[in-house]
């Protein structure tokens, strides 16, 4: 069924105490992306601060490439935002979806990074540590 657009200018009714807690976790396409970006810059043997500069001045720009993507350069995985918090959030977004019959298949594969994550016990890190998640696919220890 689709709204009017009339519809489109009422507000919607919340489903939580906080839009930002509900559409925070939409945005993990682009970390993900962002995490792997900057993996595949520097197992390519490019330097990847100087590929996220790159990228910060053109249309692949964004607040996650910005801030994230920075401290994933610089190797800081001092929490800013607490991955176990984030992992939280995507659940009640994946739930909510699907109670509302909605697929959100990206969102779930981000999901699925964020259990390995939890699982690899870098909950209390910063979400940036997805690049830690990738890096222990290929086998690979901090460098």
């Amino acid at each position: 069924m689709r709204r009017s657009r009339a519809a489109w200018r009422r507000p919607r009714r919340r489903r939580s105490p906080s839009w930002s807690e509900e559409s925070r976790p939409f945005s993990n396409a682009c970390l993900q992306g962002t995490a792997e970006a900057l993996l595949f810059a520097r197992e390519q043997g490019a330097d990847a601060a100087r590929v996220r500069e790159a990228i910060l001045t053109g249309y692949g720009a964004s607040r996650m490439l910005d801030v994230l993507g920075k401290k994933m350069v610089e190797r800081d995985f001092a929490p800013g935002i607490v991955a176990a918090l984030h992992h939280k959030d995507i659940g009640v977004a994946i739930g909510l979806a699907h109670e509302a019959g909605l697929p959100l298949p990206v969102t779930a594969q981000v999901m699925q990074q964020l259990n390995a994550l939890m699982g690899s016990g870098f909950g209390a890190q910063d979400t940036s540590s997805l690049l830690l998640v990738l890096e222990q696919m290929r086998g690979q220890k901090d460098r």
